[in-house]
């Protein structure tokens, strides 16, 4: 009886203990969601169990949810994603910005273990110009004002200069993490742009597309558009594709990012837009998604 006396005893002011050193209000649960390290070469691996199906993952770090839509005799896809915390949106390149080298999106998305992940702005292909970082490291500032540049900071918000000079950039007071140059820029601070001018992103012309899109704090949309390889598709200009994605809910800030066959979303491994349309471009680098938890 004593020894069970004794041991109701220290349960008890073990729990007293907790509550005492645990604020008021603390999910313990979030002790399981880690920030992953900026040199980190990969995120957790995805769960297995929390797919739901070919369209939807969730963890208590992430989650994305995919559709699908049409719009200009055109098929397109979305990702809605949501993060815990801005560690979990994070870009990686197929070699090295000094010795470029090209890889499939999907073996790179592999790589780094990946819930979703989009191509990049095919860094090595603009000889030299605009602004490029990645993962907290600038590796280039040479803007001469023709191209939109996106920021990505460390709180995980989506900053567009438009025609970017390199005093825009260097007035930048936030926390630079990765840096994109090829756009333009499709909705700024809430506003749909419009008036594209034509220069190598094709801009009356009807293609593929990819975008990165800011709905609020930790939460984004990837939209991908089929082009005129795809079988059923016409594919969009930039003033068509601005439209579609102003039109989604509460878009703050919208980029355009590399194009044309190198338009590449991937999600359990496998390239999920533009599915009958065999030409696959490699790729210089991808942005990507990933999980951060890690249970006990």
């Amino acid at each position: 009886m004593m020894k069970k006396m004794l041991r109701t005893l220290l349960i008890a002011l073990l729990l007293l203990v907790m509550l005492v050193l645990i604020p008021s209000g603390t999910i313990i649960a979030q002790a399981e969601v880690v920030e992953l390290d900026l040199n980190a070469k990969a995120g957790v691996k995805p769960y297995a169990e929390y797919y739901n199906g070919d369209w939807e993952y969730e963890d208590p770090s992430i989650s994305v949810k995919i559709e699908k839509g049409r719009i200009y005799d055109t098929n397109y896809v979305v990702a809605h994603v949501k993060i815990a915390n801005a560690s979990q949106i994070r870009s990686t390149m197929a070699q090295s910005y000094y010795q470029p080298s090209t890889l499939m999106g999907t073996s790179m998305a592999k790589r780094v273990n990946a819930v979703l992940a989009i191509n990049g702005d095919f860094f090595s292909s603009r000889n030299g110009v605009g602004y490029v970082a990645r993962q907290g490291k600038v590796y280039r500032t040479k803007c001469n004002g023709d191209y939109d540049v996106l920021i990505i900071d460390d709180k995980g918000d989506l900053h567009i200069f438009k025609n970017a000079t390199n005093a825009d950039i260097e007035a930048f007071e936030g926390t630079v993490v990765n840096g994109y140059t090829f756009g333009p820029g499709l909705v700024i601070d809430g506003v749909r742009q419009t008036g594209y001018v034509d220069m190598d992103n094709a801009a009356l012309k009807s293609a593929q597309r990819m975008c990165l899109a800011q709905i609020g704090p930790l939460e984004y949309l990837c939209i991908a558009s089929e082009g005129p390889e795809d079988p059923g598709s016409v594919g969009m200009n930039l003033e068509q594709f601005s439209e579609l994605v102003a039109s989604f809910e509460g878009v703050q800030n919208a980029y355009n990012l590399d194009g044309g066959s190198s338009t590449t979303m991937v999600f359990k491994n496998d390239k999920v837009n533009s599915p009958n349309n065999p030409k696959r471009r490699p790729l210089c680098d991808i942005l990507y998604f990933a999980c951060a938890y890690q249970p006990d």
